[in-house]
């Protein structure tokens, strides 16, 4: 058995990235911290911890911590069915989510679950093609993600397309889409695109029009809604989700300048394999809302 205060101690060490921080937030010298976090060491015959700065977890420091979440999300369900809830220790349900959906379909999907049941909602958000990153970390209980293949220890559920569409202002697209060599337009127009994370442009430009080799212009602007805020001022063109795209093209602020080139990212709803009430009714919930908002 271990030690659950030393599994905290690992747990805090880790999340706020040095003994220093977690020995306040624990109320104990760092000395204490430290002494926790050898005897674990000890007993499981590795290190734990990467002594950088900020520290991380190794691999079997990562495959604590997860078993630790694990842990602290049935013992939270267990308060709750025994009638013992402690309002000092709420249940706290860390999910990893893209951007994308967060801005659309996944909050209101879950608002009325968590005010039900009082948990407290902590989100992460990651491109969708990392995300399954954090479940494996043991830093999220579920995670919207694009990997089909479920993790060792999780499950795999598929919730539905989130469907692309290009666009950009009439006046961008008649400035820069006027000629009918559109692999030199896309090349030379300026794109707008989330992040260095976010590879949806490039595998646009890839499938559609062959264009491998990083040549075109491109802004990086890492937030959903000033990033499409950015192409509806006209900063460049972009790839933008059918959720946030429909409304701005029935109004004529945005237009489709390939109609017939779309791009469709599948979504899946991973999570641990423990029967925890928490991930069960977030799943429902989630595939009831993705069943209406995606494709």
């Amino acid at each position: 058995m271990f030690d659950y205060a030393h599994l905290k101690a690992l747990s805090v060490v880790v999340s706020h990235g040095g003994f220093d921080k977690a020995a306040k937030h624990l109320f104990i010298s760092q000395s204490a911290v430290s002494q926790r976090i050898k005897q674990l060491e000890d007993k499981v015959g590795q290190s734990l911890l990467v002594r950088t700065n900020p520290v991380r977890a190794t691999e079997t420091g990562k495959r604590l911590l997860r078993h630790y979440a694990q842990v602290q999300l049935l013992e939270s369900e267990l308060r709750s069915e025994m009638d013992v809830d402690d309002p000092s220790l709420p249940t706290i349900v860390k999910i990893a989510v893209n951007a994308d959906s967060l801005a659309t379909w996944f909050l209101p999907a879950l608002v009325e679950i968590f005010k039900q049941h009082k948990w407290l909602l902590e989100l992460i958000v990651d491109d969708e093609a990392y995300t399954h990153n954090l479940l494996k970390n043991g830093e999220a209980v579920g995670c919207v993600t694009t990997s089909q293949i479920a993790l060792s220890g999780c499950s795999s559920e598929f919730l539905g397309n989130m469907e692309y569409l290009c666009v950009a202002t009439p006046e961008f697209a008649d400035k820069y889409f006027r000629s009918n060599n559109p692999v030199d337009e896309v090349v030379h127009a300026p794109a707008v695109v989330f992040s260095t994370k976010d590879k949806l442009h490039d595998k646009f430009l890839n499938f559609y029009f062959g264009i491998n080799d990083k040549s075109w212009r491109e802004h990086k602007i890492p937030s959903s809604e000033s990033f499409l805020e950015a192409i509806k001022m006209g900063l460049g063109y972009g790839l933008v989700g059918h959720l946030q795209a429909q409304d701005l093209l029935d109004s004529g602020e945005l237009i489709e300048i390939f109609p017939n080139k779309r791009m469709q990212v599948p979504l899946y709803w991973q999570h641990w394999n423990i029967k925890a009430k928490q991930t069960s009714v977030i799943y429902r919930s989630l595939a009831a809302s993705a069943q209406v908002a995606l494709v």
